[in-house]
């Protein structure tokens, strides 16, 4: 698999006459036809508005008026974000089936782009929770082996771009929602910085936690989708201090200019497939950039981000009018609980914190050349008869991915299989100082090169 990503080749086939983007629309669906009801990655699928937008595309393509690289291309979008003419359930049985009456303005720039839009992909009510599983629409399960969670929230989104069903999914991201199921499905999820990608409507109750990001099988396909998406606009306030991501990814990484820092002890945290492929992958870099060991904040970063992202999940709940409350998951009700005796002081105190924790951070890797690495996950994706240490207490096993909402940095998870194992491939997260996407990015790309996946061309799979 290329590193030059997917998008630019199947565009190159379209502009060629090779290939038409309603052929590569039918095939989309007809994959979704035959391997959804095993998956569950989707929670709504319109071919009607597919199909028409795939002519749309293909008569431009005719014309020579292509608008772009992502004219024709096949993406999904998980059911938290508003598309015109689509419902957005956000996973629960308590929302309306009204078809929204707008985009975001991150769906509108997908649309405006030419992209085809396939459906909805599936995720937890309200996105609570590290698993996409919900009453509304059952357990969704990664496709690299289906006894297992793809992960959280956005789970659709990861197993249908595993399936290849889609070459973006695009997600959202509060406490690892995009980087989890990545890395649980063997692909790439990428969260920008926030505000690079304007939220909308913005969620004044989440504390700045949510990200708008893509899922895709190359790091440059994410890149490319994310760009497309990002640049200021005035529903999102926090989006007006940002510059479009186009302008900051094109940063190239010579030998031994970059540093990676990795967490002291982390070793001893990961499940041991987890560990494996963690060593292995160090092994392999430390001929290609400087690795220093560093002590992070890891577990008190995600109890902070645990406890604003419970106040968020709770005022989504407290929207819920009483004749409704019936029909909501139980187990969201007991994840918000903890919060309900929080007093001002506690709350104040929480905040302070993750300002102190954010400006360490912007300390350590703020210098421009230093990217910190972890595991994505220390873990393997749960069984779904046995899911690990309880879906309510999600975030336990979840101490990597919730830093980088909380310091407002990007960070993308990158597919790595350990040779040395016959399991399923873990993810490597990298993460950068606010702003330095085209670090993280560049870094990313460069251990993509040298993954194993990517040296065997076994990654992926295509309608």
């Amino acid at each position: 698999m290329s590193t030059d990503g997917e998008i630019l080749r199947l565009h190159a086939s379209f502009s060629n006459g090779d290939v038409s983007p309603v052929e590569i629309a039918r095939a989309h669906l007809d994959a979704i036809t035959t391997t959804n009801a095993e998956i569950n990655a989707f929670s709504l699928v319109d071919e009607n508005v597919a199909l028409d937008m795939a002519r749309a595309s293909e008569a431009r393509y005719c014309r020579g008026e292509q608008v772009g690289p992502l004219d024709g291309i096949p993406t999904t979008i998980k059911d938290t974000l508003n598309v015109a003419g689509w419902p957005t359930r956000r996973g629960s049985r308590t929302t309306t089936e009204t078809p929204a009456a707008a985009d975001a303005v991150s769906i509108a720039r997908l649309r405006s782009a030419g992209a085809v839009f396939l459906g909805k992909t599936t995720t937890p009510e309200f996105a609570w929770k590290g698993l996409t599983q919900s009453l509304a629409n059952g357990v969704t399960l990664t496709p690299l082996d289906r006894t297992r969670h793809a992960g959280g929230s956005s789970g659709g989104a990861a197993a249908a771009t595993a399936l290849g069903i889609g070459l973006v999914g695009i997600g959202t991201d509060a406490a690892g929602s995009v980087r989890i199921p990545a890395a649980f499905c063997g692909v790439v999820g990428y969260k920008p910085t926030f505000g690079a990608i304007p939220l909308d409507p913005y969620p004044a109750a989440f504390w700045q936690l949510p990200h708008v990001g893509p899922i895709t099988r190359t790091v440059a396909d994410a890149a490319l989708a994310a760009s497309v998406m990002s640049g200021p606009a005035s529903s999102d306030w926090m989006s007006l201090l940002q510059t479009p991501l186009s302008n900051r990814v094109e940063k190239k990484l010579t030998s031994h200019e970059l540093r990676i820092c990795i967490p002291a002890h982390i070793e001893h945290h990961l499940h041991p497939a987890v560990r494996i492929g963690w060593e292995e992958a160090l092994k392999a870099l430390t001929s290609r950039a400087e690795i220093e060991t560093v002590e992070l904040p890891l577990q008190e970063a995600r109890d902070i981000v645990g406890t604003l992202y419970r106040v968020g999940c709770a005022f989504a709940v407290s929207l819920v009018p009483e004749s409704k409350r019936a029909d909501l998951d139980p187990a969201i009700l007991q994840f918000i609980e903890p919060i309900r005796s929080l007093s001002a002081e506690k709350l104040l105190t929480v905040q302070r914190r993750r300002e102190e924790i954010a400006n360490e951070m912007a300390l350590l890797l703020g210098d421009g050349v230093r990217v910190l690495l972890t595991p994505t996950m220390p873990c393997l994706p749960p069984r779904t008869d046995s899911v690990e240490s309880g879906e309510v207490d999600w975030l336990n096993w979840c101490p990597f991915t919730p830093l980088f909402n909380l310091t407002r940095g990007p960070a993308l998870s990158v597919p790595w299989h350990a040779p040395a194992t016959d399991v399923l491939p873990i993810g490597l997260q990298i993460g950068a100082a606010p702003g330095g996407d085209g670090l993280a990015l560049a870094a990313a790309s460069m251990i993509e090169s040298i993954a194993p996946q990517h040296l065997a061309a076994n990654q992926g799979t295509k309608p």
